[in-house]
């Protein structure tokens, strides 16, 4: 047996996932084999520089992912090579990822556009002509409450999370702060993660993101950006009133503070408020079609000033260059047609009947309003177990962890709405019967 020595740890988000992420990187790099013994958890706080609650929090969560045992008066272990699982009897369902199912009526839509252009393989990558076009849908889809974005104010993005990065990274430098919400888009944390901005967090209430908090850390500290996340917030499901995103653009522009608003799931809601960007002109607002209609749809749309143009294009160049030209093709015919907006109609209403049966099987603790495509479950204890206790019965949830900006966020789990009807009635059920009463 030997005593692990770790390297400092590095990257955005909560410093004890930091741990119990490299504590797994190590075990599945071989530098870590069953039965080596960790450092004591004060030993390891002072090397790394963080409190030892931070190192107990980290060994928890690493003994929850069954990678560390535990031995009481002898110190935290390597756990025994779990033994090949045996067949399963029942596949997982899974209702982790938010992804729409993408087939049905989406692929009946697309099907008569793919025709159209293999008659005509040319008409796809005359990049001026085409550029014009794809702007023009991006700006009708972003569109909605009164606020029309200028179609040459919006860029094409191989999806929503390209946009996200490129929009950090044009930003933000490395250790700048970026302020967010307790629980936020994991894709926000991977992204300041590898590009190495820093995460500061804001509470929230029943309308959303304080503007008094985010008022009095701009005072306090240099920020780089705001990001929010009004509509539907992943994980939350929250939909911000207009006043309050009036008071958070009054906020922003106080202190000149450019602000990214995501939208992936905007489209879903029929009566939403103005974006953040009808109000504070230094807004980036993003939004796409691959959240509403389909995973394999992955096209984004990024509105913004011209004074942050030029660099939000340097880096999403940098980043993925521009989206697949055909598939950005076929996201602009569904969307000047018209079809995109009567599918996310569509998918809209599936949506909100199984919001209601989320209610029904779930009670209080849920929190679906509106046509989320996911439902928030708060608990008031470890996330993490009952998530892993859902796993054994064949089901898939995400734990608070996956969205945790900053240590003691709410507990929760956030089950996906998007399946198939079957797998989302039998999740729910499944994990009605493990809650707590």
């Amino acid at each position: 047996m030997t005593i692990w020595e770790p390297a400092r740890l590095s990257g955005a988000g909560p410093r004890y996932l930091a741990l119990a992420d490299a504590i797994g990187a190590e075990i599945a790099a071989g530098r870590l084999a069953p039965g080596d013994r960790l450092p004591a958890q004060r030993d390891l706080a002072r090397q790394l520089g963080v409190t030892v609650a931070t190192v107990g929090r980290a060994y928890q969560v690493a003994a929850r992912r069954g990678l560390l045992t535990g031995e009481v008066g002898r110190g935290t272990f390597v756990a025994p090579a779990p033994a090949a699982p045996l067949p399963a009897t029942e596949p997982v369902l899974d209702v982790a990822a938010v992804h729409p199912p993408g087939h049905g009526q989406v692929h009946r839509a697309v099907a008569p556009i793919l025709h159209r252009i293999a008659a005509d393989p040319l008409a796809v990558g005359a990049e001026d002509a085409d550029a014009v076009r794809h702007r023009i849908a991006g700006a009708r889809w972003s569109a909605h409450a009164g606020w029309h974005p200028a179609s040459e104010s919006v860029e094409v993005t191989a999806g929503g999370q390209h946009a996200l990065a490129a929009a950090l990274a044009a930003l933000a430098e490395p250790r700048h702060v970026v302020i967010t919400t307790e629980l936020t888009n994991p894709g926000l944390l991977a992204a300041a993660r590898v590009l190495r901005v820093e995460l500061a967090t804001v509470p929230s209430d029943a309308a959303g993101a304080r503007p008094d908090a985010i008022d009095r850390l701009c005072a306090r500290r240099r920020v780089a950006a705001l990001h929010l996340h009004p509509n539907l917030h992943n994980p939350t499901g929250l939909t911000m009133p207009a006043e309050r995103r009036r008071e958070i653009a009054a906020v922003a522009a106080a202190h000149e503070l450019p602000v990214i608003e995501e939208d992936p799931f905007g489209a879903l809601l029929p009566d939403r408020p103005p974006p953040v960007a009808a109000w504070h002109p230094r807004t980036v607002y993003l939004t796409g079609i691959t959240k509403t209609l389909a995973p394999g749809l992955r096209i984004g749309y990024r509105y913004a000033p011209a004074a942050l143009a030029e660099p939000l294009r340097a880096a999403a160049r940098a980043l993925a260059w521009a989206p697949a030209p055909l598939v950005a093709e076929v996201a602009t015919q569904l969307v000047l047609s018209g079809a995109a907006h009567q599918l996310a109609a569509v998918r809209s209403a599936e949506l909100a009947g199984r919001a209601a049966l989320a209610r029904d099987l779930l009670g209080d603790r849920v929190a679906v309003p509106g046509p989320a495509p996911f439902a928030w479950v708060r608990l008031d204890h470890d996330a993490d177990a009952i998530a892993a206790l859902a796993r054994r019965r064949g089901v898939a949830v995400a734990g608070t962890d996956e969205f945790a900006a900053r240590r003691g966020a709410a507990p929760g789990l956030r089950v996906s709405l998007s399946a198939d009807d079957e797998t989302v009635r039998t999740a729910l059920r499944t994990l009605a019967r493990l809650l707590p009463a």
